[in-house]
């Protein structure tokens, strides 16, 4: 089975900033489109890649403005994507920033290749939608669009507020008024063609771009990386699973299910074909939101087992023992031990290689395979 395709929170900030300034309820929006209110404040959160369609669906009962997904494309700032944009925003030039959309497409949504295709004068910037999808629908047509006004406005960054395209493809049906906008009043536009392109003149791509201040620049590069996508079926539930245990929630396989759009019997057979069930992936999220927050603060054991959904001290305690092999305080303490080992090592300058082991001695914790699907339940 294929993966669930999923996309970074930060490609619907722009949308949502957009409604927000046009007076549109963010919150109704976003409920409607089955995405919780927090996610605006997590821009590299996982969700799934329909949740743009979602949102324009959802904004379509409250409002009639003039080509809705363009607008709001054309006003985005390019580094309110997140990591992504702030990468693109960074390049010293439009062509550099366009190679780097190409290069780290992959790194923000799993289904939208973005390519360049050199042509005489010209190069032209594609991307394609690789779900189904209806061309006539209005939702994945204002989609559509948004993707449009997104490679406008990166283009405008270094030609100027006033630059037009000369030629755009669309993948969808014409929509009404869509060749009104003053952006493509010049543009020769054609539908239902197998990519979304816009042709940009080769003499632009020397152009520099305004400078973007230093400490804007992402730093943690590697650990976004290495965040991707997912590109198998129980990877990208297992990520549709963390973004939705974000807080204090850990959710059921209804919520999961209708989160990345599928039936709740799709889903499960789709995990039993890998090995696992939605109650393992639970179980394992937790496991490691625990560890993470052992090894990186001194919070108290009891508050985070509450925060996880344990109702106690004891309930957690044996949960993370059948997990790890030890309890809490000892795999922190050991965790601990490990890292000041290493340090002195580093401070020694003998960068010889250090196995962090678990309490138990193992080469890792052990997996939370075993561990209870509702820890409230002890």
């Amino acid at each position: 089975m294929t993966s669930a395709a999923l996309t970074r929170a930060g490609t619907i900030s722009p949308i949502v900033s957009f409604l927000d300034r046009a007076g549109i309820s963010v919150d109704r929006v976003l409920a409607r489109a089955q995405l919780p209110a927090w996610i605006t404040a997590e821009s590299e959160a996982l969700i799934p890649a329909t949740s743009t369609v979602r949102l324009f669906e959802a904004a379509l009962q409250d409002t009639d403005i003039p080509n809705l997904g363009l607008t709001a494309g054309e006003e985005c700032t390019i580094d309110a994507l997140g990591v992504f944009g702030r990468l693109i925003r960074s390049a010293p030039t439009l062509g550099a920033a366009l190679k780097t959309a190409v290069r780290f497409h992959r790194m923000i949504t799993s289904n939208r290749p973005l390519w360049l295709r050199p042509r005489g004068d010209r190069v032209e910037f594609c991307m394609t939608v690789e779900d189904r999808f209806d061309p006539r629908d209005g939702a994945w047509q204002q989609d559509n669009h948004f993707c449009l006004g997104l490679i406008i406005s990166v283009v405008r960054g270094a030609a100027g507020p006033s630059w037009r395209p000369a030629e755009v493809h669309l993948q969808t049906d014409e929509a009404p008024g869509l060749r009104d906008a003053e952006s493509l009043a010049s543009a020769r536009v054609a539908f239902r063609q197998p990519e979304t392109m816009v042709a940009i003149p080769r003499a632009l791509l020397a152009t520099r771009l305004p400078p973007f201040p230093p400490a804007e620049i992402p730093t943690d590069v590697e650990d976004w990386k290495a965040s991707v996508p997912a590109p198998d079926f129980v990877g990208s539930i297992r990520q549709a699973v963390e973004t939705l245990s974000y807080g204090e929630n850990y959710p059921s396989v209804r919520q999961t299910a209708d989160f990345v759009g599928m039936s709740v019997r799709t889903l499960q057979r789709g995990l039993a074909a890998g090995g696992v069930s939605h109650e393992v992936l639970v179980a394992q999220t937790r496991f490691a939101t625990a560890a993470a927050v052992l090894e990186r603060t001194q919070a108290k054991i009891l508050d985070l087992a509450l925060d996880l959904g344990y109702s106690d001290h004891a309930n957690f305690t044996r949960a993370f023992r059948r997990w790890a092999g030890c309890s809490p305080q000892e795999y922190r303490s050991t965790r601990e031990r490990w890292r000041h080992v290493g340090n002195r090592a580093r401070a020694a300058r003998k960068p010889r290689p250090l196995t962090v082991r678990t309490c138990t001695g193992t080469s890792g914790p052990r997996s939370p395979l075993a561990a209870p699907a509702h820890p409230r339940h002890g």
